[in-house]
């Protein structure tokens, strides 16, 4: 008996792994969403599964793979922590008032050593500097998307410092999503095997033609 449950187990295992090495994204709704993550070198990336604070919209399978991708990656509506007027259904807005928190908000040392660790270790800025081998992390980054992050991070660290670190990262692409559409599309759609229905063009990724590692 106790063979039999490690056998199960591990057949468990393998069939959660195939699946995210096929899928990444399940035909229902989840709360992750497909995103850069930088490489143990520093200066690459690979497309990976970050987990989300909002629920990521399931993939209606319509036939159009541009059109499905849209769904999944774009959000709508108004998370329930942002502050005042911030909504993902007006992305300009969202990224003034978030970029002005990143010097509003005063962190403690402890907060402060885990904003440093979201903007130098773990958040990239793939999208608009840096190369394909050569990666630049979202606090290198002057734009105003990357501000609207620091403010996002500086924001959420204090009120809702509950999430995870990761959690936090994932929410945070679901913006990017907004300021960034192409290529957020561009990635889902090379993930989930669906490339041509947008023709992908290098920003900072690893891999032939500047693609992001899978």
């Amino acid at each position: 008996m106790p063979l039999l449950t490690v056998l199960f187990l591990f057949n468990q295992l393998m069939i959660g792994r195939i699946s995210m090495a096929m899928g990444m994204i399940s035909s229902g709704g989840s709360k992750t969403i497909i995103a850069p993550k930088v490489n143990a070198d520093e200066k690459t990336t690979s497309l990976v599964e970050w987990p989300t604070i909002t629920e990521v919209m399931p993939n209606p399978h319509s036939g159009n793979a541009l059109a499905d991708a849209k769904t999944v990656m774009i959000a709508t509506g108004k998370p329930f922590y942002a502050p005042e007027d911030i909504t993902f259904d007006d992305p300009i807005n969202a990224q003034k008032k978030w970029g002005v928190l990143e010097t509003s908000i005063k962190l403690s040392t402890e907060q402060e050593a885990r904003y440093q660790k979201l903007i130098s270790k773990m958040m990239t800025c793939s999208y608009c500097c840096g190369g394909p081998m050569s990666v630049t992390m979202n606090k290198n980054c002057g734009c105003a998307h990357a501000k609207a992050v620091r403010g996002f991070y500086r924001y959420m660290i204090t009120n809702f410092s509950q999430y995870s670190d990761e959690e936090l990262v994932g929410e945070s692409h679901r913006w990017y999503a907004l300021w960034y559409p192409k290529g957020m599309l561009e990635d889902y759609l090379l993930a989930t095997g669906n490339e041509s229905a947008l023709p992908h063009e290098s920003h900072g990724g690893a891999g032939t033609d500047g693609r992001h590692g899978l």
